[in-house]
């Protein structure tokens, strides 16, 4: 069988021989993209070179990339972002955040910065579009998704255990007596919500008990005017309340506290991710809390992970999430 030569390689990707030489040297004179290419064609041809040379970092830039709407949910995202910055920092290397307004996702428009400097990588934090991500990754840099996925973004991802989580909170309420458990939460808003909704429809059947359409919204904007009009609709309401997120869970506790329902000893809520609307609450709500830090600290240990592995199979690491008992649900 013929050796592969770095001549093969540089006619399979029509490049020069000069350029495929700097990328596998991880010399400055050919850019982070065409290294990328490089290195996948000589894993592909199965040409040896010395990985541990190739990925010696020269430029230690990475950029996380978010809407500028995830990046105001400071109790949130805000955790991820702390803790991705730490650990870069720990690491030697330097994150340099993206904010992305609206109107760019609306026309596709990717940052500047993102195709101008030399970016060693990418964190794609939370969804923003399936079209935008797509452009993204076709820049053909390491990237890592965090709170976001989708079977046709073939990227490593970092996520919360939500379907599972889910299945644990509407149980928790089914322990408690209730048989008439309410969903709210947008289900097409992103994958983590519609797993929610997923985990909730699970238990409802697991312990063989209806889904009643009359009170499951599914489709509800994050706002009080929309939910409130949502709820006065109802012919009938059920004795406890599972929410896709705090923010929700805090305004459907206030709405019952505005019209006089007594939680828990009427109307139970749990809701998932343990943000400050959690504790602002009165009473105070159950959720399901997902470890942030950890969530961060494992993203940057999974892009560390590609730099070394860039052939590797793409992963999905899930953070379990853990139930967070407070007065609003009562206790067993």
């Amino acid at each position: 069988m013929k050796k592969v030569t770095m001549q093969d390689i540089a006619d399979a990707l029509q490049i020069s021989k000069n350029s495929v030489s700097q990328a596998l040297g991880n010399k400055n004179g050919v850019g982070e993209q065409t290294k990328r290419l490089v290195l996948q064609k000589a894993d592909e041809m199965g040409y040896k070179y010395k990985k541990d040379v190739v990925y010696t970092p020269t430029d230690n830039q990475f950029a996380l990339v978010a809407t500028e709407f995830a990046l105001s949910q400071k109790s949130f995202f805000g955790e991820i972002c702390l803790s991705l910055e730490q650990e870069m920092t720990a690491r030697g290397f330097y994150l340099t955040t993206l904010p992305v307004a609206a109107n760019d996702v609306s026309q596709n428009c990717l940052p500047r910065e993102l195709k101008e400097k030399n970016w060693r990588g990418i964190f794609i934090l939370s969804h923003i579009s399936d079209l935008f991500v797509k452009q993204i990754l076709d820049l053909g840099l390491p990237t890592v998704m965090i709170d976001h996925h989708d079977p046709h973004l073939r990227t490593d991802t970092i996520l919360s255990q939500n379907k599972d989580g889910a299945f644990v909170a509407v149980e928790h309420l089914i322990q408690l007596g209730h048989t008439r458990i309410g969903f709210v939460g947008n289900v097409n808003f992103s994958p983590s919500y519609e797993e929610r909704w997923e985990g909730y429809c699970k238990a409802m059947r697991h312990y063989e008990l209806p889904v009643n359409a009359h009170y499951t919204i599914t489709g509800i904007k994050e706002e009080q005017a929309a939910l409130y009009q949502a709820l006065e609709s109802l012919e009938e309401m059920p004795s406890a309340w599972f929410c896709v997120n705090s923010g929700l869970g805090f305004i459907l506790n206030s709405y019952f506290q505005s019209k006089g329902f007594a939680v828990p000893e009427q109307v139970s809520i749990i809701c998932f991710d343990n943000t400050e609307f959690t504790i602002l609450a009165h009473p105070p709500l159950t959720t399901m809390c997902t470890d942030l830090r950890f969530m961060g600290k494992q993203a940057v240990e999974t892009m560390d992970w590609r730099l070394r592995n860039p052939s590797a199979p793409t992963v999905n690491v899930a953070i379990g999430t853990e139930l967070v008992l407070r007065e609003s649900t009562g206790r067993l």
